[in-house]
């Protein structure tokens, strides 16, 4: 029994201890920009979550092999973190454009950051949406070279007329019945630099010649955004270049 008592004695001291209040402040500064067309100066158009543009910090004010901390890109290529410790920082953004280097940065107060950055596409829309009676809707596009550099010019591996309920529109949310796929042999008929009509409702392949899945009968918003990639990877992951949201109201019937 009096073993037990001991134990007892010896282990509040330690409990008590890591119970104690953390004595590190929290993090408050405050690290916000975006990410531009090089050539265009236009918002680089992204995705968000994984698919798009990955900063990776590495705080070295204490360790020369830090653990990386990882954040995300808005849609718009915009971002704002308010919860960043104080410190040194290696920067290195990952996206659909030409790789960059490493960048020390030192973060103190609010701290603003622009990237002029080459894409590896540079995808437009050619007017604005047609919305059929039949349910579909047709949009141009264009495709061409976001970059000069040969090294970064590979061919053209998938396009997407991606449609969603909601603004959040890409590869990481969109409408499997009402999108159009372009891959495969069709996407041998996307020649860089011209102008192509593609209509929603062909999730499983586009096929000018072939049926579409129209848009319900009622009238109702959605939201249209273009997006291809090359067979280029970055963090093995597939990453597209994107146009800006469209929204479109459909017609009831």
């Amino acid at each position: 029994m009096k073993k037990y008592i001991y134990l007892l004695l010896f282990s509040l001291p330690l409990l008590a201890a890591s119970c104690s209040k953390d004595n590190y402040d929290e993090p408050q500064e405050t690290f916000r920009g975006k990410f531009i067309d090089k050539q265009t100066g236009e918002p680089f158009q992204t995705a968000i979550g994984n698919t798009g543009i990955r900063i990776r910090m590495m705080e070295y004010s204490w360790s020369d092999n830090p653990q990386p901390y990882d954040m995300n890109v808005k849609m718009d290529g915009t971002f704002n973190n308010t919860k960043v410790f104080k410190g040194e920082y290696g920067i290195t953004p990952s996206g659909a454009f030409v790789p960059l280097e490493e960048e020390r940065i030192k973060i103190s107060g609010t701290v603003e950051k622009t990237w002029e950055v080459e894409p590896l596409l540079r995808v437009e829309w050619v007017g604005e949406p047609v919305v059929n009676a039949d349910g579909t809707v047709d949009v141009k596009v264009k495709v061409s070279r976001g970059t000069d550099n040969p090294d970064y010019q590979e061919a053209l591996a998938e396009a997407w007329l991606f449609v969603s309920e909601n603004m959040y529109v890409g590869d990481f949310s969109y409408s499997p019945n009402y999108s159009t796929r372009i891959s495969g042999a069709a996407i041998g008929m996307v020649q860089f630099d011209q102008v192509y009509t593609i209509r929603t409702g062909q999730p499983g392949g586009y096929n000018p010649a072939g049926t579409y899945t129209p848009f319900p009968a009622f009238s109702r918003k959605y939201f249209l955004r273009f997006g291809a990639r090359t067979t280029r990877q970055f963090d093995g992951t597939n990453r597209y270049n994107y146009t800006t949201v469209k929204e479109i109201t459909t017609i009831a019937r």
